[in-house]
Order: C-alpha cells, then sequence, then structure tokens
C-alpha cells in the first residue's frame, strides 16, 4: 500500500502554527503595518534570527501553488523583511509597490518578482520605453539597493534595464538570474549587468583577445537565464567576456548561438585554431542548426561541457561529422532533435557509456531518415549500459516495428538502470513497454504523454508488474490509460513507494470512485498524489 505521511516534528508543527497565524494577520485587510510591529517586536524576542527565517519560508512555502497568490500583499513584506526572511516573494500591485521604499533587504537571498499579464506584450517589436511605469517602479528600485547579500533573482514580465542597472552596482553575491517575458530588458540591461557599455570597438578588442574590465560588483555570476527578452546575440558576447564564472547561459530561441562565438572570434575557420579562450560553459542549448565549423569552435573553447543539446540535419553523413565533434566533450547529458539514427548510433557505440540521460526527439518537419525503429531501441540499450534517464519524443510517430522482438532471441536486451523514461508524442504496442520497464528495478519516475495509451489496460500492467520492473516507482503519470479501478488497487498495492499517480481523471475510473479514494486517502493518512494541480500541467499536449 501507499506510504503513511511521516508525524510531523514538534518543531516542524511549530512553524507551521506560527506561519499559519503570520498568514492571517497579513490576510486580514483591516490590519496596518503599524498594527503588525508589535508582533513583530514580539517574535524578535522570543526567535533567533534563523528560526525567523523558517518561519517566513513555511509562510511562502504553503502559498507558492496559489494563481493568485493574495498573501503577497504588503504585510506580508513588512513582516518577512522584519523577521530576516532569505526569500521574498514580490508581486506588482498598486498596494505594494509604495511601500516598498521603507523595506530593509539585507537578509534576502533569493527574489522572485512577476508582474501582471496585462503587462505582457507579444509583439516585441512594438514594445516602447514606458518613462511613466519606469517612475512607478522608484519604491521598488529603492528596496533593491538594499539588497546587498541577494544570490538568486528570478523575474517574470516585471524587470527593466534600471534594475540591472542597480543589481550591478548592488549585488556582489548574485550567482543566478533568470529574467522571463521581460519585454524592457534589452542588451543595454545585460550590458550593465555584465559592467561594461560597448563602444565601437568593443567587438574588434574582444578578438584581439584584449580583456575588457567589468565596473560590475556582480563577479560570481554562474547562471543567466534571458529567454523571451530582447536580449540578443551582443548580450550573450558581452556576458561570456566579461563573467567567466557562466556556466550556464540561456537566450531567447530567436538567438543563435553560432552568432555569438562567430562574433567572438570571427567568421573565419582557418582562424578557429588560433583561438585560445575557454569558458566555463557546462550547458549548451540550442535550437538552431549550427554550422559544423562553429559547433568544432564552441567545443574547442567551452571543454567543461556535460549537458548539450543540439538540432542537426538528419543526413547520416552530416549528422555523423557533426557529432564528431563532441567525442573529446565528457558529455553525461544529450539532448538531440532530428538526428539521423545511423550517425546517432554511431556516436553512441563511441561514448554512450558515458551518458546518464538522453533524450531524442524529432520536430515537426523531421526528415524520415530519423525514423526510430525496434533495432535502434536495442542499439541504445546496448551502447548506453549507464543510462539512467531516457526520454523519447517522435512528434506523433510510432516505434517503427521493423522487427519482431522475437527475432532478437535470447539477444533481446531490455532497459535495467533507469530510474525516469518519459515517452511523449509516440505509439507504442505492449511489446515496446515490456522491454522499456520491465527489467528496471531502479524506475522511479515514469512519464507517458500520448493519446493512444488505450493499449495500457489492466492485464498489461499487471504483466509489467509481475515482471518487478515498476515495484520501486515514487511517480506514475499517464495520460488515458484504459486502467481501471481494480488496476490502480493493484499497483498501489505492489509499489509501496507510490506517492504520485495519475491524473485519475482520465483513467477509466468513474468520478464516484474517484471521490471514494480521495476520502479513504484522507482516513488512512496515505502519503499519495492523485490529482495536484503540477500533475496536470504535464497533460496540455
Amino acid at each position: 500500500m501507499p506510504p503513511f505521511k511521516q508525524v510531523v516534528s514538534l518543531q516542524t508543527f511549530t512553524l507551521r502554527k506560527v506561519a499559519y497565524l503570520i498568514r492571517r494577520l497579513c490576510c486580514d485587510h483591516s490590519l496596518t503595518t503599524d498594527d503588525l510591529i508589535p508582533v513583530v517586536n514580539h517574535l524578535h524576542i522570543f526567535l533567533p534570527p534563523q528560526i525567523q527565517a523558517s518561519v517566513c519560508h513555511t509562510l511562502l512555502h504553503e502559498s507558492h501553488k496559489i494563481v493568485f497568490p493574495e498573501l503577497l500583499n504588503q504585510n506580508y513584506l513588512f513582516i518577512c523583511t522584519q523577521l530576516h526572511a532569505e526569500y521574498i516573494w514580490i508581486n506588482d500591485s498598486r498596494s505594494v509597490m509604495p511601500m516598498l521604499e521603507d523595506l530593509d533587504g539585507r537578509s534576502v537571498r533569493t527574489l522572485k518578482m512577476t508582474g501582471s499579464n496585462g503587462q505582457l506584450d507579444f509583439d516585441l517589436e512594438s514594445n516602447t520605453y514606458d518613462f511613466q511605469q519606469i517612475m512607478k517602479l522608484e519604491p521598488l528600485y529603492r528596496f533593491l539597493r538594499t539588497l546587498t547579500n541577494l544570490t538568486t533573482l528570478k523575474c517574470s514580465q516585471l524587470c527593466n534595464n534600471f534594475m540591472l542597472q542597480l543589481l550591478s552596482k548592488t549585488c556582489p553575491h548574485l550567482e543566478e538570474v533568470s529574467i522571463e517575458m521581460c519585454t524592457d530588458v534589452d542588451d543595454e540591461g545585460i550590458f550593465h549587468l555584465g559592467g561594461h557599455f560597448p563602444s565601437p570597438d568593443t567587438y574588434f578588442q574582444i578578438r584581439r583577445g584584449i580583456q575588457i574590465p567589468s565596473k560590475s560588483v556582480c563577479t560570481k555570476l554562474r547562471k543567466i537565464n534571458l529567454e523571451y527578452t530582447l536580449a540578443c546575440t551582443a548580450s550573450a558576447v558581452m556576458l561570456l567576456h566579461l563573467c567567466p564564472n557562466i556556466e550556464e547561459l540561456m537566450v531567447t530561441p530567436d538567438v543563435n548561438i553560432g552568432d555569438v562565438f562567430t562574433t567572438l572570434h570571427g567568421i573565419n575557420p582557418d582562424k578557429y585554431e588560433e583561438v585560445t579562450s575557454k569558458y566555463s560553459l557546462k550547458i549548451l542549448h540550442t535550437y538552431m542548426e549550427l554550422d559544423e565549423n562553429v559547433l568544432a569552435l564552441i567545443v574547442k573553447t567551452c571543454p567543461y561541457l556535460h549537458d548539450v543539446t543540439l538540432k542537426c540535419n538528419g543526413v547520416e553523413r552530416k549528422d555523423r561529422n557533426f557529432l564528431a565533434n563532441l567525442l573529446g566533450l565528457n558529455l553525461k547529458t544529450l539532448n538531440v532533435m532530428n538526428c539521423s539514427m545511423s550517425a546517432l548510433v554511431w556516436y553512441l557505440e563511441k561514448r554512450g557509456s558515458n551518458l546518464s540521460s538522453l533524450t531524442i526527439q524529432h520536430l515537426t518537419m523531421a526528415p524520415l531518415s530519423v525514423t526510430f525503429t525496434r533495432t535502434h531501441l536495442q542499439h541504445v540499450i546496448q551502447t548506453c549500459p549507464n543510462l539512467q534517464s531516457f526520454t523519447l519524443k517522435l512528434n506523433n510517430n510510432p516505434i517503427q516495428p521493423d522487427v519482431p522482438y522475437s527475432v532478437f532471441g535470447s539477444r533481446l536486451l531490455y532497459f535495467t538502470t533507469l530510474s525516469h523514461l518519459t515517452l511523449e508524442g509516440t505509439t507504442i504496442t505492449s511489446d515496446d513497454l515490456s522491454v522499456l520497464v520491465s527489467r528496471c528495478e531502479s524506475l522511479r519516475e515514469l512519464h507517458i504523454l500520448f493519446h493512444n495509451l488505450d493499449m495500457l489496460e489492466d492485464h498489461v500492467l499487471y504483466d509489467l508488474l509481475a515482471s518487478g520492473g515498476l515495484h520501486n516507482l515514487w511517480t506514475l503519470f499517464l495520460h488515458r490509460p484504459m486502467l481501471t479501478l481494480a488496476g490502480l488497487r493493484r499497483l498501489l498495492c505492489e509499489c509501496p513507494q507510490l506517492h504520485t499517480v495519475g491524473p485519475l481523471s482520465s483513467w477509466a475510473i468513474s468520478k464516484k470512485d474517484r471521490e471514494a479514494l480521495r476520502k479513504e486517502i484522507r482516513n488512512k493518512n496515505w502519503d499519495l498524489n492523485v490529482e495536484s494541480p503540477e500533475m496536470m500541467h504535464m497533460f496540455i499536449l
């Protein structure tokens, strides 16, 4: 049966109780910040700063799943900043902004900021710089100037260039910056964050190998995400040159990462052998096809890469030459799109034993040469003996049954080391599923997301359970299987560690039976999640 929920410790119970009482105060609109001062003073007397921060963390942890978090008001911000909170979430609203200028954020390590959906402009080219809006944010700017210990900034729809300029002067410990859907952020803001505003001869100096000094205090930047902003190639160029510790750099999909490196080192491949620059990048994700010579330059200058996502051509000869550039890297994670399977098998025969995670995906315009067959599946199993995570996204194409599995006889191979398996947009048979999961005794998460999962009936599940491959599951996501309540109960009985399963609303289980099951979960105190919002978003295909 499912595991029981652990009895919380006295300390945890007390923290939750205090957080609950504070939450009630925050949501009481009749109270002002002046009314909360006695509460804050009382907590200062009886709780040390570390426990105060834990109370604030608990307070926010209980509300982070709320779509419209009413809790994130001025009372919440006042209490958390007074109680040494290390994590603050600012939700853009007229009631919150005016009082920010009086808050002290020296204890804050992680700041999350979200703007209103109404500010999002999908036509990025028509977005204009709204000076009136900038002036309305002045209280927020004053608060940002107090964030001297900030290490992580996560911002959506609220950040602008001036905020980044403030951070570049205020936050010497900043390591991670994630800016998404912020159309008021462009190259100018990123230049400030990096500590240099380019002059006409900046790129000429970079190509000559001249180290340009940075005036930013953010010298510890390691992770930067600029997805869906107006920051483009120039921003990535300057960040790589000015911030030597950057390990992960995500740019908007419109930016070709190849252009970044040719800007850094020129477009003449004959000169690439002379390049001596080295970058600290460990993760490279690009969704545009790269020139083979440019990929060679990237690999040469980024020798520490261990996680790579590439879009291939689909032609065996070209893809083999393309992947040959990766042979010198110690890759642990590889994601290939539209890759010729013959070329991929060739690469896996040479470096597959190093991989712990492999993703094979087909895009809308995938050529026929990338067709994934049962024979290819056998090659993946054979060449990747240490694979722990495998994802297959075939854009509504089946695993082609080029041969029956009986042809392999005693040579038939099964995955045995997987802990995570995701199948999306593909069609499989019960035999395919058996090869994928029936021998995976360490399988912890199984995600199957496609529309023809009606092949997964109770008797198919029983055969998989009998093989022993599912007994250690923690998480099971299945979209529209033909599993009944009897199959679910058999699953719960034989998978004692299963704590997330469903969503049951897509299974062959009646609403009445689902409601009865939820009542049983509550009554027996099972640690079992069958229909959470976090689960449901996985199934929007």
